[in-house]
């Protein structure tokens, strides 16, 4: 017998629920030590349960942001491109903004991001 983690899960009852419906989804993280930040591999460690349902059919785009140069993110962008492989999502764009910290820099990967947003309307 199953038994739900909490009865007021928010990833259980409000997060998978459109996720299965999703044509796109977006998966947004700062890099934490090589990887993803803790949030976000919460939902992700959730989406076993339903692989059925997410499998297939899916663009994502890859949202990064952190400080370090494109090496540090090595992990993470090999990471991406596995789970995205595993679920059949096919990519569907990346902003990988490894200089976050510089303003000017920040704003261009800001506008980098809002110019791949306007190719999904």
């Amino acid at each position: 017998m199953e038994v739900a983690v909490r009865p007021d899960d928010v990833v259980e009852n409000e997060v998978l629920p459109k996720l299965i419906e999703a044509d796109l989804v977006v998966l947004v993280t700062s890099l934490y030590y090589y990887g993803i930040n803790a949030a976000l591999k919460a939902v992700i460690d959730r989406f076993y349960a339903y692989n059925h349902e997410l499998h297939g059919g899916k663009q994502a785009v890859t949202l990064i942001s952190g400080y370090g140069d494109d090496s540090a993110f090595a992990s993470m962008k090999l990471y991406f491109k596995q789970l995205l492989d595993y679920m059949r999502w096919q990519p569907a764009g990346t902003v990988l903004a490894s200089d976050s910290w510089n303003g000017r820099q920040l704003a261009k990967h800001v506008q980098e991001a809002a110019e791949l947003g306007h190719q999904f309307k």
